[in-house]
């Protein structure tokens, strides 16, 4: 990864730390998350292609086991997008099966925090953690139901994520892929495991070197393209 790129991501990170605290101190709002909480490390990450860089150089730096993690659950990743990709409620259905995110360590704390992408930076809660387990809010009924609604306030959405962080981690994003397609010349948009693990494959690398038109022929080639959930290049 080369120098710009890394302190562009570098700064984007500590850009969207700054403006959320702002946010949360503006509105009194103390969050929720901590140490152990990883119930919305079940997601489905999706980040670009200089954040998976930055992630797998900490990795190679700081974390040999989170990466032997993440080289043994990559291939597994992306040969369910090449199957899945065009099901619309994937990322949902996917969720809702509960498997941790290979970044955790055995203690339930992410591995490389200091460096975790704008997607997990955004999602914030100042609810129960409980909340935040995959099943439980669609299982909720009668007063338990009732009780967790009448917590949810115009600053919460999705449910009980607060609406803000989100929307700014979305948008410095946005920011940061359009930066990098500007100084690359493009950019890869995928699941944040499966784009990691593609960084140390040589095909992927020996695309990277040759540009645009190879990237896409080479994500083309593992069907990693196209869908509502596949890789996107440009």
């Amino acid at each position: 990864m080369n120098h710009s790129l890394h302190r562009t991501v570098a700064k984007a990170h500590e850009r969207l730390d700054r403006r959320t605290a702002a946010y949360l101190a503006e509105r009194g709002v103390r969050v929720s998350c901590g140490p152990g909480c990883k119930a919305c490390c079940s997601a489905w990450v999706v980040v670009g292609l200089a954040e998976a860089e930055y992630l797998r150089e900490a990795l190679e730096a700081h974390q040999p086991q989170a990466l032997a993690r993440i080289e043994a659950e990559g291939p597994k990743r992306l040969a369910r997008i090449a199957r899945q990709k065009h099901q619309p409620d994937f990322p949902t259905r996917y969720f809702l099966e509960n498997r941790p995110c290979p970044l955790l360590t055995p203690e339930g704390a992410c591995s490389v925090h200091a460096y975790r992408p704008l997607a997990c930076r955004g999602l914030l809660t100042n609810l129960s953690a409980r909340y935040c387990v995959p099943g439980v809010v669609p299982a909720l009924r009668g007063r338990e139901k009732t009780a967790y609604k009448a917590q949810l306030k115009p600053w919460h959405g999705p449910e009980h994520y607060l609406k803000v962080p989100w929307q700014l981690s979305e948008r410095t994003a946005q920011k940061l892929w359009a930066t990098e397609q500007q100084e690359r010349g493009f950019t890869v948009i995928g699941e944040l495991i499966g784009l990691i693990f593609l960084l140390g494959q040589r095909d992927f690398q020996a695309a990277l070197q040759g540009g645009l038109e190879a990237v896409r022929q080479t994500l083309e080639k593992r069907r990693l393209l196209g869908g509502g959930h596949g890789f996107w290049v440009g």
